[in-house]
């Protein structure tokens, strides 16, 4: 049996739009067992959670790399276990699922597959790489999907900023996201992005914490997409107030995400949580690390 273990991803990170992702230490479990026949089973852990085979990502992606190496008989048991990212919330689920589903394939192939061949099949599922990047490497990665390869590279995230994630109870589907965003841009939107995003690498490189709320800035995806997620504006406006070192929309959305200091995080929570409480939505506040693994796995004889 494989334990497999994917965490949680969030795209974007401002001006990164679908080239810049990272991993964060929230996690969704998979395990798998080889069978001697061709039957496959799902077993759900919490049988509340089961949904239909036929939207599970896990076996889609699963099948889909078994497919490639022509060993779609291949029979299994899937457990899907304990799973704490959200889905439709911006942070990387449907990552999780076809990241964890291509690992459990690789287990029943004897391990064929390289972590490169792991990130193809990903992003050929997923339709780009900022969330599997890092879900299968971790840290933060930038990466391109050109030509049928994903060019890709790490960028080390400094582990004293932590995450505060903020967490709706609605949900914000990445199609609908999409469908609010214009088709072609303007040369200073372009400029703009490309300027904060190189600014917002370099300020991780050489810690200029100070510059961040201005590197995280974006003009390409999250002035669409901020209509869509209730209170969005007024959180954000509350960060600023606080002196957070950045704030953005997690993904598509709707979550949020607001960069601080580790050695401020506890007071950032007290000035925090009754602003929430004014809110019409419910929001939940997580404090969050970079997960500098990627997806991690156990076999068991």
């Amino acid at each position: 049996m494989i334990n497999i273990k994917v965490p949680a991803t969030s795209a974007n990170i401002g001006p990164g739009f679908d080239t810049l992702g990272l991993a964060l230490n929230m996690f969704n479990h998979v395990a798998l067992s080889k069978r001697a026949d061709s039957i496959k089973r799902i077993i759900w852990e919490t049988p509340d959670d089961a949904i239909d085979d036929s939207i599970n990502l896990v076996k889609t992606a699963l099948e889909y790399t078994l497919e490639k190496y022509n060993r779609s008989t291949l029979g299994y048991d899937l457990i899907m276990g304990q799973c704490d990212v959200p889905m439709s919330r911006g942070l990387g689920s449907s990552a999780t699922a076809i990241v964890a589903g291509i690992y459990a394939a690789n287990y029943l192939l004897d391990f064929a597959l390289s972590k490169e061949e792991i990130l193809l099949y990903a992003t050929e599922l997923e339709g780009h790489p900022d969330n599997v990047a890092p879900a299968i490497f971790g840290d933060m990665v930038i990466s391109s999907y050109t030509e049928g390869k994903v060019i890709h590279d790490r960028v080390i995230f400094p582990e004293d900023i932590v995450f505060k994630v903020f967490i709706p109870d609605f949900e914000l589907s990445t199609s609908a996201a999409r469908k609010v965003l214009p088709k072609t841009y303007n040369i200073q939107q372009c400029v703009f992005n490309m300027s904060r995003l190189g600014l917002l690498i370099n300020c991780l490189y050489t810690k200029r914490y100070d510059l961040l709320p201005f590197a995280v800035e974006d003009a390409v995806h999250q002035p669409y997409r901020l209509p869509l997620i209730q209170s969005a504006e007024l959180i954000f406006e509350k960060c600023r107030e606080i002196q957070s070192l950045g704030s953005f929309i997690s993904g598509a959305g709707p979550t949020l995400i607001a960069l601080m200091p580790l050695d401020h995080a506890d007071t950032f929570d007290k000035q925090f949580e009754p602003f929430l409480a004014t809110l019409e939505s419910k929001w939940s506040l997580k404090t969050l690390t970079i997960n500098k693994s990627g997806t991690t796995y156990s076999v068991e004889s």
